[in-house]
C-alpha cells in the first residue's frame, strides 16, 4: 500500500552567502552544541525576531 505523507515543515531559500556564514558560524564546536544546524539556528533566530515585534508564537 502507498501512502502519502505530508511533511510538516516548510523550505524556504537563503541567499548564498547567508547560508556559508551560518555553516561557519555553526561550525565551532560551542556554538554546535547551542544550534546542531542550520535549520535549527534560522527557527530560533526567526521566532526571537517575530517574538521581539510582538508575535505570539505558538510552538
Amino acid at each position: 500500500m502507498v501512502t502519502s505523507l505530508k511533511r510538516k515543515d516548510t523550505a524556504i531559500r537563503l541567499s548564498k552567502w547567508i547560508d556559508q556564514e551560518i555553516e561557519g558560524y555553526i561550525s565551532d564546536r560551542k556554538t554546535r552544541v547551542e544550534f546542531p544546524s542550520k535549520r535549527n539556528l534560522v527557527d530560533k533566530a526567526v521566532m526571537q525576531f517575530l517574538e521581539e515585534r510582538g508575535v505570539k508564537i505558538n510552538g
